[in-house]
């Protein structure tokens, strides 16, 4: 069994609440939209043998309390936090995986601090700016009908579990209250925030040619006809790169496809390795 050490960090505004497992090089791995660590136990569990695989809660989600809990969401705030995370944690370049906004949040980071960064795989990073006609507009009613759904949808989730579920009820409650409360964050803050935010292309393509980082923009394999695959394709091409593939669809790491969503994620790891 893995051996799981968790910790917080006070960071302005908030308390990260993050785990540590594994050893090795490390990587860090930055959620998505109403998320939280917990979404990587299963291949942060398969990569311990291989990394030192650091997980967190992002300010606003479960554990990582916001100290004004109206605060506008920023995706540079957010980076911001990884960026601090990281530098509590280690003096050298570490590997991100990031997955939806935690993909262009991974991103930002790349940008703004290119020296923490030895590799980046944004993961179907949620990217307007690069869609357009039909597919731009049928991305913003998918996010239009998520602010509506995604509270039903997470009390669907949770009613499944319960059924399955051997916990005491307090356990339950407690894991009831807290994705409720992230999906509002999420509804409430992030759908916008993470819409009105614009990737600098050109800045990171300066960053890419001056810095030893490598970024694969990466797309589930069974998501090809989902818009955020379309982001991570174009983001691919206005990079001089390809698109890789991971198994799945846009959760595929927290799914039957885990393990190998985690051999495959290792398999591009190691690429950058190779090309040191």
């Amino acid at each position: 069994m893995t051996v799981v050490k968790n910790g917080t960090l006070q960071i302005p505004g908030a308390i990260l609440y993050y785990e540590v497992r594994g050893s090795g090089p490390i990587l860090l791995l930055i959620h998505g939209g109403g998320g939280d660590a917990d979404k990587f136990d299963n291949i942060a569990d398969h990569l311990a043998d291989r990394y030192t695989v650091v997980t967190y809660d992002r300010r606003g989600h479960s554990r990582s309390n916001l100290i004004d809990k109206t605060e506008d969401y920023k995706v540079e705030t957010h980076s911001k936090d990884a960026h601090l995370l990281l530098a509590e944690l280690t003096d050298k370049p570490a590997y991100v995986f990031g997955s939806s906004s935690g993909a262009v949040i991974g991103l930002d980071l790349c940008m703004h601090h290119p020296g923490q960064v030895r590799g980046m795989i944004p993961h179907e990073p949620v990217l307007f700016q690069l869609l357009s006609g039909n597919e731009l507009k049928q991305a913003e009613q998918f996010m239009e009908d998520l602010k509506k759904n995604h509270r039903s949808e997470v009390i669907k989730l949770l009613s499944n579990l319960e059924k399955n579920d051997t916990k005491p009820k307090q356990s339950m409650d407690a894991l009831t209250e807290r994705l409720l409360s992230n999906s509002t964050y999420f509804t409430k803050y992030e759908i916008p925030g993470i819409l009105n935010y614009t990737l600098d292309i050109n800045t990171l393509n300066t960053v890419l040619k001056s810095a030893s980082i490598r970024i694969s923009p990466a797309g589930g394999n069974a998501s090809r006809d989902f818009f955020p695959y379309s982001c991570a394709a174009t983001l691919a091409r206005k990079l001089g790169t390809e698109i890789v593939e991971l198994p799945g669809h846009h959760a595929g790491f927290n799914t039957t496809h885990h393990k190998e969503f985690a051999e495959r994620l290792h398999s591009i790891l190691v690429s950058y390795q190779d090309k040191v």
